[in-house]
């Protein structure tokens, strides 16, 4: 499908006639690979991916009350397809109701959820907010807080998926498994692209995957800072290239090393989240052979 074709092609429409908020949505997991496939599809001509990774428009404890008219000026209208990626959509827990909020605004979105192995995620959102200064609770403390099952709501796939599949149908919603997605980052973009309704493309290698290691490298004042209340304009004067740049030239002191997660408490977690792996394995099809569940 060609540019001049996709332009001219009817999209879903809402009652007063206009085109969408937005033309596809991943909504997530965390830490799964969504910054990366954000920079990849932020290079695809007809895509605008929002200037805000992770505007969370849909979340009215974020960046709702903002209005629709923030939320349209976050995508270049000179390119026909408009994506974003949010992962805290699929955070039932901490932010509910946000699948009933997309479909109100767009009830005929494209869904992308790009998955990873459930306990290698937790861990990683555990060190990612260790690094942030957000939990400075060790693993075991961790497990015994409020904050055990909220992580875990973010791992629980099958879960978030229920909440989306009462209200969209299900082909509007494509499963992609991360470790996919790194084996074969052509393969997986190409079903990104043929869900989104955009022509196809060459994936260049990945220039970096989001992870911890680099984070962890960058003063915490410097991480709190970009988390702040400033972080609307910083996104809007910097895009995603030179945030990674700016990230890269930071990212210069020595690196915080997030205390290990225990076999016994990795063991805790495999089982906690077993029933929902089984669950999303017979929704979806899919082996994910490489989780450790």
């Amino acid at each position: 499908m060609q540019a001049e074709t996709l332009s001219e092609r009817e999209r879903p429409r809402g009652a007063d006639g206009r085109r969408p908020l937005v033309d596809f949505i991943v909504i997530g997991a965390m830490r799964a690979g969504t910054t990366m496939l954000h920079d990849l599809l932020s290079g695809h001509p007809q895509i605008s991916m929002a200037r805000m990774k992770e505007t969370d428009f849909f979340v009215a404890e974020k960046n709702l009350p903002r209005g629709a008219g923030w939320y349209g000026a976050q995508f270049d209208p000179a390119r026909p397809i408009r994506g974003e990626i949010s992962p805290n959509y699929a955070k039932a827990m901490d932010f509910p109701g946000v699948p009933e909020r997309i479909f109100e605004h767009c009830p005929g979105v494209r869904l992308v959820y790009v998955l990873r192995d459930p306990v290698a995620r937790a861990v990683s959102q555990y060190a990612h907010s260790w690094n942030m200064g957000e939990l400075s609770d060790t693993p075991e403390q961790m497990a015994r807080s409020p904050e055990y099952p909220r992580i875990l709501d973010a791992s629980r796939y099958a879960r978030q998926i229920d909440n989306y599949l009462r209200l969209f149908d299900p082909g509007q919603l494509l499963v992609v498994d991360f470790d996919a997605l790194l084996a074969d980052p052509q393969g997986q973009v190409d079903r990104i692209l043929a869900h989104v309704g955009a022509g196809p493309m060459v994936v260049p290698p990945p220039a970096r995957q989001n992870g911890n290691d680099e984070l962890s490298r960058v003063p915490k004042p410097l991480l709190r800072l970009t988390q702040s209340r400033l972080r609307p304009l910083l996104t809007a004067v910097a895009g995603p290239a030179l945030r990674g740049r700016l990230r890269r030239l930071l990212a210069r002191g020595p690196a915080r090393v997030a205390p290990a997660f225990p076999e016994l408490l990795l063991q805790r977690m495999r089982d906690d989240l077993a029933e929902d792996a089984r669950r999303l394995r017979q929704m979806t099809g899919q082996e994910f052979a490489r989780w450790s569940i």
